[in-house]
């Protein structure tokens, strides 16, 4: 969705959003979530903080790793499906909804892959 919002037009995102069953508007909240997201995993992003990004080439490495995180590592609890069992659920990352990953990324798995040249 952010990605449409900044390329696309106002009419193509309304009509994005409510293809996938939203309202077609954006909401402060979401957007302040998003912010906050951002904020919780990324340390130079914190408001106090001894973590630092002393140029704009550190603050991408940060970024980078905070996305894929949250895309690979980190389960989210909207994404669950439920099993047959009653109250069980299969936890599942944003990359495995999208049919990016078939396993969530264990972080030591996720560091121990190189880094794309600069």
């Amino acid at each position: 969705m952010f990605t449409l919002a900044v390329c696309g037009t106002r009419d193509q995102l309304r009509t994005a959003l409510t293809a996938m069953g939203l309202t077609g508007k954006i909401m402060t909240a979401y957007v302040e979530r998003v912010t906050l997201t951002l904020r919780e995993h990324i340390p130079p992003l914190a408001r106090r903080t001894w973590s630092l990004a002393r140029n704009e080439h550190a603050l991408r490495i940060h970024l980078e790793w905070g996305r894929a995180y949250y895309h690979f590592c980190r389960y989210h609890e909207g994404l669950r499906l439920p099993t047959v069992l009653p109250h069980r659920y299969r936890a599942r990352t944003p990359a495995m909804a999208a049919g990016l990953a078939r396993r969530r990324w264990p972080v030591r798995d996720f560091l121990l892959m190189p880094l794309p040249p600069a």
